[in-house]
């Protein structure tokens, strides 16, 4: 009865294990004393047992913590090695953990609120550094003294907010590839996507024990590509905030609209945790809530798996899918129960929903979720019976006005925060290298003409890491080995030029390599996929040493010979299928150690050992293989741990696609417009992983691993509803992109960055236009002074002047050298001047030909969406963009 009435009354979730029970009787109290342990006897327990499982598995017979631990750090780092993933725990040392531990022990007695914070959210919130896929690292243990100082007398809220302004002066939004960064290395560099963001405010947040979350939409429903974002437990409740994005209150950030259209929204604590929120799954090491509650009216999501006769099927696998990107997104993955079965709470809107036990036994639908819940029947059969096209209309839920209590003397006094935090930010990357510094330093290492270019660019791109690298280059111009040395750091990503380790560097110059094997990145390049790089050579080069003793034969082995050579040596190592579900890459030495990773870390250990021993390869992201170059040159698969030899793989099926140009779409881009997907073994549909954005002719050709592919593609209108279409894809057989249309309404039809500059007048400095629009729909005029056709524009756009007088969508108008007069004829616009060339990079991203027919009128979203273009005087244009805005308010 007194469980029950906990469960009943912080709504804690049932769960049938019996380390979840034991938990729930503890996790739903409140605050422990200061002088209380940190963690009870029951959860102690469990996390001992959960550890001496993970160890066992992993064939590790023990861990060493140290001596003299508290009975607290005890706990904690049997708390912490029992749920962290694999990598977390054989990468860094326990003394690493240990004095992470010691700072979180010490927030929560050295600040007001330390011990008012519930010992649950404590353990899953505050005390794990992990927060997305970073690389960890020391910023805890770096800055708690000066965090702490800095709130210290504050209230909960008032930290939170002020922790943000510090974040802010620190890190702006940039995007970027999938790494996340570390919070030192996103730091340094001052900038960050709104991952990395997040991850550095988390740990900022927790550094000084407020409980603090990412929480992600894993996909947006009404537009492409997610965010995310930030929860802080202040006082007893959740808040969020838009991540080093201040605002004056929290539960207040530019998402405040765009979220209420949301279909889910999720995050994930450490370990087995029980709240109040839905349990979505739980593996291992973490348990992923969804919150959508929290933002959005949610209702349940039902499907009925059943088989042809009707009968309901147990143990099927449903994923309910998001349309985002020309991908259909598996946001939740359910089971069926016995009633065949499987729900979710989501928002009000439409998902494809895809359930299966194979492709012989699988079924794809559309699930309409509305207020009281939606329901879907599906009744499995063979892929082959799937129709060979499905046409969908993917509605995303409504759009609706967010009620913020916010006054504009709040805002401004906030605005006015921000320009000091930009401020304070400018005259930290005021020190990065400048043009002028990036040629000195070419002259210096005796560079010209391209390779003076190459190093300017990389040099200029390693931001504040630019110490580090002009060490580098010039240590290696004293080796005469600088065109390797730019070789090298060419091979890798930007950001790696931002916080790659310096030995990684030097030890890949160390490498003894022909001119011609420098010329080839695929043997030399430290990069493999997305992973944190380390400094691993020398336990490379010995790797290879150990093998070829074991294989004496090894000199006279052909590339291929030696390639599977080394393929079944790592074939034999254990894959971790438990305790890094999320496929954190694990460095190579570490899993060379210990013979064992997840399949993403022994390929890249395998891609590194294949490189070491002079073959050139690396890993295909677009069908997620190994690939090596024989004598030839030619490129070859690596088969490496098939999932099952059942599963079907062809490497003889050729992906041929053709296009006929439509409207503004002159060439469909991969997962932005279309993507290539197959029904995987288990009956699921899988994409493959071409680069994003790859124009559709250099997807043309490619050779497709599987037999059972689509095609799909999706038109957006610019309500945010989708029309997908589905086509299966039958090999060597070209498949003609088509899209579907809806003459009826507003479609998306070309893209404008809304971060794009431009030069505002009345405050004579550069702009970006979303900074001066605002979040949502905004007008652009392009024109030219003394120009008839321009004036004329000008005046016509008094139609869209509601009956206040206001303009009906923020307006910029950017004209160059515009007289007094001109600006009369719409003053209530913002006027500027296109000085870093927004028209040249419309015209380029939308691949037009030659300048626009000025005047030009451009509505469109700040999530770069065009839905109208206007070039040349049109009669009637200020009544025709009025009707499309009232359209769009509508919708």
């Amino acid at each position: 009865m007194i469980l029950m009435k906990l469960i009943r009354n912080f709504k804690c979730l049932a769960v049938t294990s019996a380390l979840w029970l034991s938990l729930a009787l503890v996790a739903c109290g409140g605050a422990e004393s200061k002088n209380e342990s940190l963690f009870s006897s029951e959860v102690v327990r469990s996390a001992e047992s959960a550890l001496s499982d993970k160890l066992a598995y992993l064939g590790i017979e023990a861990i060493d913590f140290g001596d003299s631990l508290t009975s607290n750090e005890k706990a904690a780092m049997t708390w912490l090695y029992a749920y962290s993933y694999t990598p977390d725990i054989l990468d860094h040392s326990p003394e690493f953990y240990r004095a992470n531990i010691d700072v979180a022990i010490k927030a929560r007695q050295e600040l007001p609120w330390g011990s008012s914070v519930p010992l649950d959210q404590w353990r899953a919130f505050v005390l794990p550094l992990r927060v997305n896929n970073e690389i960890l690292d020391d910023f805890r243990t770096t800055y708690y003294e000066e965090l702490r100082d800095l709130v210290k007398d504050m209230t909960m809220e008032q930290a939170v907010i002020e922790l943000n302004h510090w974040a802010h002066q620190h890190i702006t939004y940039a995007p970027s590839d999938g790494r996340t960064s570390s919070p030192l290395a996103t730091l340094r560099n001052a900038l960050g996507r709104c991952g990395e963001q997040s991850t550095f405010f988390v740990s900022v947040l927790r550094t000084v024990g407020i409980p603090a979350r990412q929480v992600y939409t894993p996909r947006w429903a009404h537009t492409d590509d997610n965010h995310a974002w930030v929860e802080a437990w202040v006082d007893g409740e959740w808040h969020y905030l838009g991540a080093s994005e201040p605002a004056p209150v929290l539960d207040h950030a530019w998402f405040d609209a765009p979220v209420l259209r949301a279909m889910l929204l999720h995050t994930r604590a450490f370990g087995p945790y029980v709240g109040k929120e839905e349990w979505l799954g739980a593996d291992l090491n973490t348990t992923e809530l969804n919150v959508s509650e929290n933002y959005i009216p949610v209702a349940p999501a039902m499907v009925t798996v059943v088989d042809k006769e009707g009968k309901p099927l147990e143990g099927v696998k449903v994923t309910f899918r998001i349309y985002n990107y020309a991908d259909l997104y598996p946001a939740v993955t359910r089971t069926t129960n016995r009633l065949g079965e499987a729900s979710v709470e989501l928002g009000f809107g439409d998902v494809v929903v895809v359930a299966s036990r194979s492709p012989q036994e699988m079924a794809i639908g559309k699930l309409t979720n509305k207020e009281g819940g939606g329901t879907l029947k599906l009744t499995l059969g063979d892929w082959s019976e799937v129709p060979s096209e499905m046409h969908l209309t993917i509605t995303p839920p409504i759009e609706r006005v967010p009620q913020i209590a916010v006054t504009e003397e709040m805002e401004h006094i906030n605005a006015e925060r921000m320009e000091e935090n930009n401020a304070l930010r400018q005259s930290y990357t005021d020190t990065f290298p400048t043009d002028e510094q990036a040629n000195s330093l070419a002259k210096e290492l005796g560079l010209s003409g391209e390779k003076a270019t190459q190093l300017s660019r990389l040099y200029k791109e390693s931001r504040g890491y630019h110490r580090e690298i002009a060490d580098f280059l010039r240590s290696s111009a004293q080796q005469g080995k600088v065109q390797e040395a730019i070789a090298i750091l060419a091979s890798l990503t930007d950001k790696d030029l931002h916080d790659v380790n310096i030995d990684v560097l030097r030890e890949t110059l160390s490498r003894d390599l022909t001119s011609v094997q420098w010329s080839d990145a695929d043997l030399f390049s430290p990069r493999v996929m997305l992973e944190h790089l380390y400094p691993v050579q020398k336990q490379l080069d010995e790797a290879i040493k150990e093998i070829k003793s074991a294989h004496p034969e090894w000199e006279t082995l052909s590339i291929a010979e030696k390639a599977k050579t080394l393929a079944m040596v790592v074939d034999g190592f254990k894959v971790d299928e438990s305790y890094n579900p999320r496929g954190i890459v694990m460095s190579p030495a570490t899993v060379w150690q210990y013979k064992v990773g997840d399949l993403r870390s022994l390929q890249v250990l395998l891609v590194r050992l294949l490189r070491t021993a002079g073959i050139s390869a690396k890993y295909d992201t677009a069908n997620g293989v190994i690939l090596f170059k024989d004598e030839q040159q030619r490129a070859e698969i690596l088969p490496f741990k098939e999932k099952t030899e059942s599963e079907e793989v062809s490497a003889d099926c050729q992906l041929l696609l053709s296009y006929k140009p439509e409207g503004y779409l002159k060439t469909p881009k991969y997962e932005t417009n279309f993507s290539i997907g197959y029904v995987d073994d288990e009956g699921q549909l899988s994409t493959y992983g071409f680069d994003w954005q790859l124009p559709y002719d250099q997807v043309s050709g490619a050779k497709l691993l599987h037999d059972r592919n689509y095609l799909l593609t999706g038109t957006r209108l610019a309500n945010g509803a989708v029309l997908m279409a589905l086509r299966k894809q039958e090999c060597g057989k070209i498949a003609p992109l088509l899209f579907d249309r809806d003459e009826t309404a507003i479609g998306v039809i070309g893209s404008l960055n809304a971060e794009s500059l431009y030069h505002d007048l009345s405050s004579d400095s550069d702009k970006s236009l979303i900074s001066s629009t605002g979040r949502g729909y905004y007008l652009l005029i392009l024109g030219r002074a003394h120009h008839e056709p321009t004036d004329h524009i000008l005046r016509d756009m008094q139609a869209i002047k509601g009956a206040d007088g206001k303009l009906l969508l923020p307006t910029v108008v950017l004209i160059n050298d515009p007289s007094a007069e001109l600006k009369s004829l719409l003053p209530e616009a913002i006027w500027g001047e296109d000085k870093w060339d927004i028209e040249y990079d419309f015209v380029k991203s939308n691949e037009l030909s030659g300048r626009l027919d000025k005047p030009v009128v451009i509505i469109a979203d700040t999530f770069n969406r065009v839905v109208f273009i206007s070039q040349g005087y049109t009669i009637g244009i200020g009544e025709r963009v009025a009707q499309i805005v009232e359209e769009l308010k509508s919708k």
